[in-house]
């Protein structure tokens, strides 16, 4: 603290950061995995200068940083992965004070080129007073591993939570699936998640909003 015309003023160092929050991996592929998270609550009283990410595989104990410059952004492509590998990343965050605490690390996910996206969205087969009935069209691109099944998901409108309607994605085998148990005059939206034996699709476009209220097989959308 120092004296200044009679008064005394406390001058505070920053802290280091808080950690980055959810961090996720938003795109993988057989050698690169795009990293993302959000920033930190705190910035420790000090701007935050960028961000430090550090990956590990399955069978290791050891952290190695992924990138050798700061990155400014939040997401980083992280290059130079071994195909087949398992990765699970964290990232940390830099202000003047220093390097904060990391991260959650993000699940494990395998290294190989991705399943294809969906040609289109799902289509309605057919809808009862509490049922939905959905077929669609198999990726053309299963990502060199086999199309096991298939995962669907509900969304309750309005909602922004996508509920799956099925616990195993071998119960659905085919490109066509019923949702049932469904609350009728209720709108809801789907979609559809391909699966294979080590990986997944991105989820695919979702279905127009259907109303649950139909009878004697007539669809309303």
């Amino acid at each position: 603290f120092f004296n200044y015309n009679g008064y005394f003023c406390v001058l505070l160092s920053p802290d280091v950061p808080s950690e980055p929050l959810n961090c996720r991996i938003n795109k993988t592929n057989k050698d690169c995995m795009f990293v993302a998270w959000d920033k930190p609550e705190t910035d420790g009283g000090s701007p935050i200068t960028g961000y430090y990410i550090e990956r590990k595989e399955r069978n290791s104990l050891l952290w190695v940083k992924a990138n050798d410059t700061v990155v400014r952004t939040t997401e980083y492509p992280c290059a130079g992965l071994i195909e087949g590998l398992e990765y699970t990343f964290r990232v940390s965050a830099i202000n003047r004070a220093g390097q904060g605490k990391p991260s959650k690390k993000t699940d494990f996910v395998t290294a190989r080129t991705p399943v294809g996206m969906f040609a289109s969205k799902p289509d309605i087969l057919d809808v009862t007073k509490n049922s939905v009935t959905l077929v669609w069209t198999r990726p053309k691109n299963d990502g060199g591993s086999k199309i096991i099944g298939y995962y669907v998901e509900a969304l309750q409108l309005p909602g922004d939570t996508w509920i799956r309607c099925n616990t195993s994605s071998q119960n659905v085998p085919r490109e066509e699936y019923t949702v049932t148990s469904l609350e009728r005059d209720l709108q809801y939206q789907f979609r559809v998640i391909a699966k294979t034996a080590v990986n997944i699709s991105k989820p695919s476009e979702p279905t127009d909003p259907v109303l649950v209220c139909a009878e004697n097989g007539e669809v309303s959308i």
